[in-house]
């Protein structure tokens, strides 16, 4: 059986449309989270967070490309069946280019699990603070017209220790609330800062998928995406990085990709256009 085409065996194409969608669905996740991240603070800083409806958006985000890419990462990056590992290569070039390359497939495994799971106790807190704060803002103002009772000459010990005890109670509700923020905003760090390092090694993970159309195909329909997580003529290394070897002529990255998806993708006349150039879609594209 060659290579590409019909000819190609179903479990090798499988992988390269998995390897595609994770790429791109990564990049997804990062624009999204941090759209999030952004009005998150904005929100903190103005005091409207309770009323961000940033619950529903995480929410949304973890169960579709969150849970997604996890199973994605799980699929791709672990052994399966306890399948035998193949031989270690005999040159010592080959065996650090092999170890690398186990490092960072462990490496997407766990970040971008830890991640899912980050996003899920991120949406706990914020559930905690949409719910709760806005009814612990009324408490307090009740409360705080109670104490006043407490002060009139003729209120009692006994009343004057219940209304004690709410306030107690008040202030640990207060404590609650807080802790919820907190925790918040630790894991909105924490999901930033995991983002960045995982798009470092995606990028690479990436660039060498040298014989992936599938990918190269998504990654040209995607290059606003691209250049959104890894900034401005990325897009373009990307794909030059990725179509150098691959024997297809052209002067830049882009067109030679260009070529190689034409070449191997079959019917692209539903290409659109893109810096002067006709850039486009396939039957297989991540979503």
């Amino acid at each position: 059986m060659g290579p590409h085409g019909g000819r190609e065996s179903f479990e090798a194409r499988r992988r390269k449309e998995q390897v595609a969608f994770l790429v791109v669905k990564f990049l997804r996740m990062h624009i999204a989270f941090r759209q999030i991240a952004s009005e998150f603070h904005d929100r903190l800083a103005d005091g409207t967070l309770p009323s961000a409806g940033l619950f529903r958006r995480v929410s949304d985000l973890a169960q579709s490309i969150g849970f997604d890419l996890k199973e994605l990462a799980h699929a791709l990056f672990r052994t399966r069946n306890g399948a035998e590992s193949p031989p270690a290569p005999s040159r010592s070039s080959d065996r650090l280019a092999a170890a690398k390359t186990a490092l960072e497939r462990r490496f997407l495994d766990s970040s971008i699990g830890t991640g899912y799971h980050l996003l899920l106790i991120l949406l706990e807190s914020l559930y905690q603070i949409e719910r709760y704060s806005p009814e612990l803002d009324r408490e307090m103002k009740e409360i705080d017209q109670v104490m006043e009772l407490s002060r009139a000459p003729k209120m009692g010990a006994d009343q004057r220790a219940e209304l004690e005890s709410l306030h107690t109670l008040d202030q640990f509700s207060a404590r609650l609330a807080q802790d919820s923020t907190e925790l918040a905003q630790i894991v909105i760090r924490r999901c930033a800062d995991l983002l960045e390092a995982t798009a470092k090694v995606v990028r690479r993970f990436g660039s060498s998928a040298t014989d992936n159309e599938i990918l190269v195909l998504n990654l040209l329909r995607s290059r606003d995406l691209v250049e959104q997580v890894y900034g401005e003529g990325s897009a373009e290394e990307i794909l030059a990085d990725l179509c150098g070897k691959a024997g297809f002529r052209g002067r830049t990255g882009t067109e030679r990709a260009l070529a190689l998806v034409r070449s191997r993708c079959g019917n692209v006349n539903g290409l659109e256009t893109e810096s002067g150039l006709v850039a486009g879609s396939a039957p297989a594209s991540a979503s």
